[in-house]
This record gives structure tokens, C-alpha cells and sequence, in this order.
């Protein structure tokens, strides 16, 4: 059996996807979206509304750590998550 090989030039393939795209906006404006509205906010507005995830005075410490030096990191504990990721990474694919 014979696999015939194609040549998909990149100038084509965008082509293609800039007429999907305008294909889309056109279907979209065709669909009545007169009366639509779209809000994009920034990212560091977003970021701005959740800051109490991330522990500040942790993330402070450890870059004061890194700057002088001092900062131990445990090769143990990090082949540990590894193995655990894998683990759950395996269980899960097999229950599928």
C-alpha cells in the first residue's frame, strides 16, 4: 500500500485558514449580531482581580533565596511528584 505524499504549501494553508476566518465573520454579521456587544479586558486587569491566589511574601522570599544563594532545592521531593504524576497519569489511562 502506497502513501501519496502532499505538498501543503504554508502560503496555501493560510490562505485557507484567512478564508475560513472570513467565512465565519461573515456568517456571524449574517446572523443578526446588530445587536451584540463584545468586552475584551486586559490580562493584568484579570490578574488583578484574583492576586489573593499567590502568597507574595512566599514568592518574595524564594526570589531572595535565589538572589543571595541560599536556595536549597530538594531533588528527592521533585522525583517524587514526577513518579506521582506518572502514577496518576497511568491509573487514569488505564480506568479508560
Amino acid at each position: 500500500m502506497k502513501i501519496e505524499s502532499i505538498n501543503y504549501t504554508l502560503a496555501a494553508a493560510q490562505s485557507d485558514t484567512q478564508r475560513a476566518t472570513k467565512g465565519a465573520v461573515q456568517s456571524v454579521s449574517a446572523a443578526g449580531a446588530l445587536n451584540s456587544t463584545v468586552n475584551l479586558s486586559s490580562m493584568s486587569a484579570l490578574g488583578e482581580s484574583s492576586g489573593s491566589d499567590i502568597d507574595t511574601a512566599k514568592v518574595e522570599s524564594i526570589k531572595a533565596a535565589l538572589r543571595d544563594g541560599s536556595y536549597k532545592i530538594d531533588s528527592g521531593n521533585i522525583a517524587d511528584g514526577m513518579l506521582s504524576t506518572a502514577r496518576d497519569l497511568l491509573q487514569a489511562r488505564s480506568r479508560i
